[in-house]
């Protein structure tokens, strides 16, 4: 089995990040966030996310939007206006990788469209339309979802024949 080292602040790194290399600016980023060869610094961390996001990094994008998601589900019962700022923060970078083929970044949206409680208006026809496209795109996670939403009528007319077609993907 193979080990990988975990990534580690170096000047190297930083210079690198500073002249635009998206790769090391994502990467300074999740240093930053965890600690590794520096204190840890959440601000830091998402001033380097933004930067590679800004700069087209796709991966970053989605880094920034689930990490947005993962706080606002965290703080949704203690501060509701926080929560909702944070879920629009995600709206906005998953849209961004979703324009730029991101499947995951797809579901993790579609997921946005169909949560009442994240502020962001439900529209089932674009959840299914992102769902249908990232599982042309071969996201697992899609077909499943495509399953369960044909299988009970979500939004749609229930379609038994669908459901298991699309269930039957994932399985492969």
């Amino acid at each position: 089995m193979e080990t990988f080292a975990e990534p580690v602040f170096s000047n190297d790194l930083l210079a690198k990040a500073e002249s635009g290399d998206t790769s090391a600016q994502l990467e300074l980023a999740e240093i930053y966030l965890y600690g590794h060869g520096v204190d840890s610094d959440e601000n830091q961390a998402e001033i380097w996310a933004i930067k590679s996001a800004e700069n087209g990094n796709v991966a970053a994008m989605f880094w920034l939007a689930d990490g947005y998601v993962t706080y606002a589900r965290l703080i949704e019962d203690d501060d509701k206006n926080d929560s909702l700022e944070h879920f629009q923060k995600a709206f906005k970078w998953f849209q961004k990788a979703s324009e730029n083929g991101h499947s995951e970044s797809m579901v993790e949206l579609a997921d946005l469209y169909t949560r009442a409680d994240s502020g962001i208006e439900v529209n089932i026809k674009k959840a299914l339309e992102l769902r249908e496209k990232a599982a042309k795109l071969g996201n697992k996670k899609a077909m499943r979802s495509l399953s369960a939403m044909y299988r009970d009528g979500i939004g749609i007319p229930k379609n038994t024949d669908l459901a298991q077609s699309w269930w039957d993907k994932s399985e492969n």
